[in-house]
């Protein structure tokens, strides 16, 4: 039976043979296995009234993979800092935002951007997962927000499907085709040209957009994983300890996403799989080290079979709570609303994002409802008549006054001043 002491860990339901479709999520439950392996409990949920991950300890309530560390840093669960000497500490800090700022757009890309992969691979992901009013909102937004992340690097355009195909990957001498010709006349290739495709040269081939987004992609890769491999290279562990530790909790979530899923367009996983092997192994060690298979069927399955079948699994699940009525018409009705414009929330959500203070976060907002407001009033008010428009009234004209407003003496005037131009002639 399970202790009420017992932590909690709500995250993102499972996917792909691994705990969570999140990365966070993948990352706080590795690193739940690592410190507390059988004093906690997983519970899928969609619920996103907290940021998930969210863990339950007792009366703490923590948002977050990196808040999680924290906070078995402060309640002495984990003595990970005390055991690190300053270099590796320093070094923690240094990957963890390594990590954080280059694994995310690269998940970004294999998993949302490319119109193939989401389609195939990570939308059904979620239809399994999720209730089916949940997949018209969580779903579309991870996506949103994932190409609102990926936009500087200007490869949404080709939606990242037309990559696929490197020019490494060609035959050898494949430039060199149909350049030896001797007996074909100058004028018969002039017309063969216009009625067979132009055929492609390094500058053509460079120029296109699929061509340089493989040239961008291929610098990500390569950018992010070099240090990641060296790092390695004679280590088991990215801080040269003798076990896993916090951040390599968090790579391990990232690297998961990256490698487990079977998606149509796999160039992130195979270009790893050929050049970093390393981290190949070094994910497949920390997967099976702490048990982290899930099979997605069994979990959702939790809530009709008898809970003895948890203790077959390697991970400590627990049945999602069954939602209402008026839970759904709520999850609905929120969804709805943060979609429309100027009242709904950020299409992008930033992690641990400076808060603001109230008026300062809607200042723009209460204006425009303030001048909208206002102005519906007017209208109002005129329509029905609390405010009643002039009709009928003398109309008075104001501005500058005419000679013939004067009566006989302006005439007067009037007719000097015509005389004076005449007699300048």
């Amino acid at each position: 039976m399970m202790s009420s002491k017992m932590m909690r860990l709500f995250i993102l339901g499972p996917a792909f043979g691994l705990p969570s479709i999140d990365a966070e999520c993948n990352a706080a439950v590795a690193l739940l296995q690592l410190r507390v392996k059988d004093q906690h409990e997983l519970i899928p949920t969609h619920d996103q009234t907290h940021r998930l991950p969210f863990l339950i300890d007792g009366q703490a309530q923590v948002s977050g993979f990196n808040n999680i560390v924290r906070h078995f840093a402060n309640r002495r669960i984990s003595d990970e800092a005390v055991r690190l000497d300053a270099k590796q500490r320093t070094d923690s800090l240094a990957f963890t935002s390594f990590i954080e700022s280059n694994a995310q757009t690269l998940l970004d890309i294999s998993l949302y951007v490319g119109f193939e992969n989401y389609r195939y691979t990570t939308r059904p992901a979620f239809t399994k997962i999720l209730p089916w009013h949940i997949n018209y909102i969580i779903p579309p937004q991870r996506r949103t927000a994932a190409r609102s992340r990926t936009e500087h690097l200007a490869i949404s355009s080709i939606d990242v499907d037309n990559v696929h195909e490197d020019m490494s990957n060609k035959p050898p001498g494949y430039e060199g085709v149909g350049k030896e010709q001797p007996g074909f006349e100058a004028e018969a290739k002039q017309r063969a040209s216009l009625l067979l495709p132009r055929k492609d040269t390094l500058r053509s081939l460079l120029q296109r957009p699929e061509h340089a987004a493989v040239f961008k992609l291929n610098a990500l890769v390569d950018n992010f994983f070099e240090p990641l491999h060296e790092a390695l290279q004679h280590n088991d562990y990215l801080l040269g300890t003798a076990e896993p530790t916090s951040i390599d909790c968090l790579l391990y979530g990232y690297l998961s996403l990256i490698l487990y899923p079977q998606v149509p367009q796999d160039w992130l996983a195979s270009t790893i799989k050929r050049k970093y092997k390393s981290l190949v192994a070094y994910t497949d060690r920390l997967h099976s080290l702490l048990s982290l298979a899930t099979d997605a069927d069994h979990v959702l399955r939790l809530s009709q079979v008898a809970a003895a079948h948890a203790h077959d699994m390697s991970l400590p699940w627990k049945a999602p709570n069954t939602s209402t009525m008026s839970a759904t018409i709520k999850e609905i009705r929120h969804g709805i609303w943060m979609q429309l414009p100027v009242v709904g929330g950020p299409r992008l959500a930033l992690s641990n994002a400076k808060q603001f203070p109230y008026l300062d976060r809607n200042l723009g907002n209460m204006v425009l409802s303030l001048t909208a407001s206002l102005a519906l009033a007017g209208y109002l008010t005129i329509r029905f008549g609390f405010l009643s428009w002039p009709h009928g009234e003398e109309v008075h004209i104001f501005g500058r006054r005419r000679m013939a407003d004067y009566g006989h003496l302006g005439d007067a005037l009037a007719g000097i001043r015509l005389l004076g131009p005449q007699a300048g002639r």
